[in-house]
């Protein structure tokens, strides 16, 4: 089913895009449109001469008028196909190595007797000391799948967006509108295998007796009765995350690196600098996107492994003091994890487009 939503929403932007496209072709240039009352009449026929019948000619043959629509919708649909590849390949890429960073970050979140001020270093040497080194790659393949599908929708459905109906999105708010739809729906395919990636890692017993897909197609199910209660802890997380990621990136580089200081990347820029401008962007995006989207991690994370407790809510979350810091416990040592899948997903996604031409 995941895999039907995901392929219907792929289908659904190729449509978009052919009809953004079909819509120019047929808009009337401004010589031919329709000219004001009272102008460019044609003259009153005089007497004793011969009216002269106007003649209609096309412009536009049908053969070649459907020619070169049918061209168009088979570029639209290869543009679509490759940068739901590219983000689906740096996505999956990206967080399958930060898998050991995560496992650490959910057990902070979940295990209040872990020291949230110790390092990632000292905290994986407790993890290994008490449960093993495989303990530290639980959630692999949920994380593997999920991101898969989600990355396919959020880069495909951000650049499908921006490029083909926002005409190259020079409008901030209108990426950021792009980011958000394109994540509300990359998101919806993710939530199971989220669910399940945060019981297997809080629980070994869960992992050793639950197969993956087992456990996705339960928590496919669980998501499904309450839907609204389900999503909403990980749009929390990954709206934010995604909405500041893309469009922080996107200004900095195509707005400051490459529109103010004029560096640009291949055979004829200045590759070396525009490469360590490009990292230096993604890493402030990945700094940016992990700040505004904490408070949706540590809630989401709570909620999916506490749902048999009565207290659900924000404020169930916070200090002694009252708070709201309690949503930020884990920050420190999701900072790196974070950077790191943003880092590897921007650059990753770049490079996969630039190689297949979009």
């Amino acid at each position: 089913l995941l895999l039907l939503l995901f392929l219907l929403f792929l289908l659904l932007c190729g449509e978009m895009m052919m009809r953004v496209r079909l819509g120019a072709m047929l808009r009337p240039s401004s010589s031919s449109s329709s000219s004001p009352k009272g102008q460019h009449l044609s003259p009153l026929p005089q007497k004793g001469k011969k009216k002269k019948k106007r003649k209609f000619t096309k412009t536009r043959t049908t053969r070649a008028s459907l020619q070169e629509l049918h061209n168009g919708e088979e570029e639209i649909v290869l543009a679509v196909l490759k940068y739901f590849s590219a983000g689906g390949i740096g996505c999956f890429a990206s967080h399958c190595l930060s898998v050991p960073l995560d496992v650490i970050k959910t057990k902070v979140q979940l295990n209040p007797e872990l020291n949230s001020n110790a390092s990632a270093r000292e905290l994986a040497r407790k993890i290994v000391k008490d449960e093993g080194a495989r303990a530290l790659t639980r959630g692999l393949g949920a994380t593997f799948f999920g991101y898969l599908i989600q990355g396919g929708c959020k880069y495909g459905g951000f650049e499908t967006l921006k490029r083909y109906y926002f005409h190259g999105g020079g409008n901030i708010a209108q990426l950021v509108l792009a980011a958000m739809v394109a994540e509300a729906v990359g998101s919806f395919a993710l939530v199971p295998f989220e669910r399940a990636r945060v019981k297997i890692v809080e629980s070994e017993t869960y992992a050793r007796e639950k197969s993956l897909f087992a456990a996705v197609g339960e928590e496919f199910d669980a998501f499904l009765e309450d839907i609204a209660e389900s999503l909403l802890p990980v749009y929390l997380k990954m709206i934010p995350y995604t909405a500041v990621q893309l469009v922080s990136y996107d200004v900095l580089v195509n707005g400051f690196v490459k529109g103010t200081l004029g560096v640009y990347g291949g055979e004829e820029g200045d590759g070396e600098l525009f490469f360590a401008l490009r990292l230096m962007s993604a890493i402030a995006a990945g700094v940016l996107a992990t700040v505004a989207s904490q408070p949706g991690d540590t809630i989401m994370t709570r909620r999916y492994c506490k749902e048999d407790e009565e207290e659900k809510e924000c404020e169930a979350f916070v200090d002694d003091d009252n708070s709201v810091s309690g949503l930020f416990v884990g920050l420190r040592q999701r900072i790196p994890m974070t950077v790191l899948i943003v880092v590897t997903q921007l650059i990753t996604v770049d490079y996969v487009k630039e190689s297949l031409g979009v």
